[in-house]
């Protein structure tokens, strides 16, 4: 904490609150997701284990919502895995990034762990996906993710059809505020 990387951490970490500062003045929530995808270790901030990412959730996240005072952040964690869990106190939703052979592949086997988890604690979403995912099969199989991204470039590899299935279904709520079905 006392070296030059660490004071350089900071530094960045100040410039990025700056921008988040507007959004908060404006009265906007944000979903956060920083640091994703920690545990594949392909990105700097998971290269050195789960205690050090931990470290480092925690000093981004005392450092954004006490030092600058950002409230309307959505702490977004993208990990399965419960030893990189920095806590219930610095996280909101716990998202998964999936990229199957398939995109009708349910996940089910990646949501059930998580539910048994996190149930009642944590909304759990589906914050990268490769294609466009078939929302309501998943749904009759009761994998209910709060929400879903398409990850940049999977979306064109979908037929327009089932890209406007998914996005018409009663299960998806869009933009336009069009609320989805109940059982």
């Amino acid at each position: 904490p006392r070296g030059e990387p660490y004071r350089l951490i900071l530094r960045d970490i100040d410039a990025i609150a700056l921008q988040l500062q507007k959004a908060s003045a404006a009265g906007i929530p944000i979903l956060w997701r920083p640091l994703h995808e920690a545990p594949g270790g392909w990105f700097w901030w998971g290269a050195q284990g789960p205690a050090a990412f931990q470290q480092l959730w925690r000093l981004l996240y005392q450092r954004l919502t006490v030092r600058h005072g950002l409230h309307n952040l959505i702490w977004v964690l993208t990990s399965e895995d419960e030893a990189w869990y920095p806590g219930d106190d610095v996280v909101d939703v716990v998202g998964v990034d999936a990229y199957p052979a398939v995109t009708s592949d349910s996940l089910v086997n990646r949501w059930e762990p998580l539910l048994a988890r996190f149930n009642g604690k944590k909304p759990l979403a589906l914050t990268e996906f490769g294609g466009v995912p078939d929302i309501s099969y998943m749904r009759r199989l009761g994998v209910n993710w709060a929400w879903f991204t398409t990850w940049t470039g999977f979306v064109d590899r979908e037929p327009a059809a089932k890209i406007a299935a998914v996005y018409r279904s009663p299960d998806v709520l869009t933009a336009e505020g069009r609320v989805p079905a109940r059982e």
